[in-house]
């Protein structure tokens, strides 16, 4: 900053006071000169000094938004860096989301072992370190086939599936089910464990298509105070055939109650212990031979038996025998452990015995429930937990206790937990001695229903001729099985 000595603005006063100021102002003169480089030379210095002060006060001001501009720069880099690097990681991991992993299961178990199932389900949701939740519809069987005929084929079906063995080759073959042979050659099932019978028919074709979920047997129930009423000991059953026709006959003759009887459809078969006892059989080798003559001869017998002496109704379904036992009108019939509890709870007096020995065999019908993985499921992982948990021996000793089924385990048949449940024991003992119905069949469904059961309707039903009946009822099975 500069600064300028004033000067006169009137030149014409300056003239006239000239020669009287000449002395003064020469003087003057000199000193101002010497006073202004004086004066000039301190205002320079300080606004130098200023200038300076300010460029360092700007040049701090400028370096200080600088820095904080870089280091907001560093620090939002660093934050995304941080991000980036947290998403890169997680992605990476796979670190388990608060989502589970829902498996849906379908079954049909709606009878008395319906509260143990859902009970032990509700258990493995709480308690499995997977984040898995199984969601179960239970449906009746007959509902449940239904259903899957329209959803299996156009992959919209359940995660997992259990149903009867015997129904594998219907569901295998197109590709509904799903090889499952990994989980027992990777221990996931302990193949070694699992019941000889159980095991072969959880394949189809030689490959494992089912993991176990039950294995049961059927045992005659006869009902203890309808014993007394017809002059029977109730504390001793009949052990053959002959025992069991004389008992049912005794029943008839002094009570209002029915003696024995044997359901024909919609259910578990029964029919076939009686033609398994005499030498019998529906196929053997591929090839039907339901008319042979062991079973004319055991047809005849106890068809006569229940239409001609009045053992007990024509023709029932499963639920309809079940109920005429319950309500204490029927004094035996062959069923599985998954009754026990049911006729327990509405108070009735029961016992249960081996199914009476045949002329040529003591044998019985053993039936099992496998569980499936569909071609619909996304969650074999999710789903092959299960079937590990379902099959460890400490699940199987609490469905065995809650259902009275034994377990689909060898090696707890000895197992002292099981003794609290006495029914187990009992139907634990024939599993040797069983055979399984119609299996390793593509069309059981047809086999039974479009030629078995007709057959027995029109002999039990209409009278007709058992020789008959059951040639036409063999030649439908030998073109169902071509």
């Amino acid at each position: 900053m500069i600064i300028y000595k004033k000067r006169a603005s009137n030149k014409s006063q300056l003239r006239n006071n000239k020669n009287k100021q000449t002395h003064k102002l020469t003087k003057k003169s000199t000193n101002n000169k010497k006073n202004k480089r004086n004066v000039n030379k301190s205002v320079n210095e300080t606004c130098r000094r200023i200038i300076m002060r300010r460029r360092i006060l700007s040049a701090g001001i400028v370096m200080v938004l600088l820095l904080t501009m870089v280091l907001s720069a560093c620090s939002a880099n660093s934050e995304d860096t941080k991000g980036a690097t947290a998403a890169s990681s997680s992605e990476k991991t796979e670190e388990p989301s608060s989502e589970k992993t829902v498996v849906t299961f379908w079954n049909g178990f709606t009878g008395s072992d319906q509260a143990t199932l859902e009970a032990l389900v509700d258990e493995y949701n709480q308690t499995n370190d997977k984040n898995i939740e199984v969601e179960m519809s239970i449906m009746p069987w007959d509902s449940l086939y239904q259903k899957l005929s329209t959803v299996l084929p156009v992959g919209e079906g359940p995660d997992m599936v259990a149903m009867a063995t015997e129904r594998i080759g219907t569901y295998a073959e197109p590709g509904a089910f799903v090889d499952v042979s990994d989980a027992y050659t990777t221990g996931i099932i302990d193949e070694s464990v699992v019941p000889g019978a159980l095991q072969e028919n959880l394949k189809y074709n030689g490959t494992y298509y089912g993991v176990p979920m039950n294995f049961a047997t059927l045992l005659l129930y006869y009902n203890k105070t309808i014993f007394e009423e017809a002059g029977l000991d109730p504390e001793s059953p009949p052990t053959n055939w002959d025992e069991l026709e004389q008992y049912a006959q005794q029943i008839v003759d002094n009570t209002d109650c029915y003696g024995f009887d044997m359901a024909v459809k919609e259910t578990t078969p029964m029919w076939c212990i009686m033609l398994w006892g005499n030498g019998g059989d529906i196929i053997e080798d591929g090839k039907a031979v339901f008319n042979s003559e062991e079973n004319i001869e055991t047809i005849t017998r106890w068809a006569e038996n229940i239409r001609d002496k009045k053992f007990g109704p024509e023709v029932l379904t499963g639920g309809e025998i079940d109920k005429l036992f319950e309500s204490q009108k029927l004094g035996m019939y062959f069923c599985g452990p998954w009754a026990t509890g049911g006729f327990e709870d509405v108070g009735i007096d029961f016992g249960v015995a081996q199914a009476p020995e045949g002329p040529v065999q003591q044998v019985t019908q053993a039936n099992a429930v496998g569980m499936y993985l569909t071609s619909s499921s996304k969650q074999k992982e999710a789903v092959y937990d299960f079937f590990s948990w379902w099959n460890s021996a400490e699940t199987q000793v609490k469905w065995s206790l809650g259902t009275g089924f034994p377990p689909a385990r060898t090696d707890l048949e000895n197992d002292e937990r099981l003794a609290e449940n006495p029914y187990i024991e009992l139907f634990s003992k024939p599993a040797n001695e069983s055979q399984m119905y119609l299996q390793q069949l593509t069309n059981f469904a047809e086999i039974d229903n479009q030629a078995i059961v007709p057959a027995f309707e029109k002999i039990l039903l209409e009278g007709a001729d058992v020789k008959t009946a059951l040639d036409e009822a063999n030649e439908q099975i030998e073109a169902l099985l071509e």
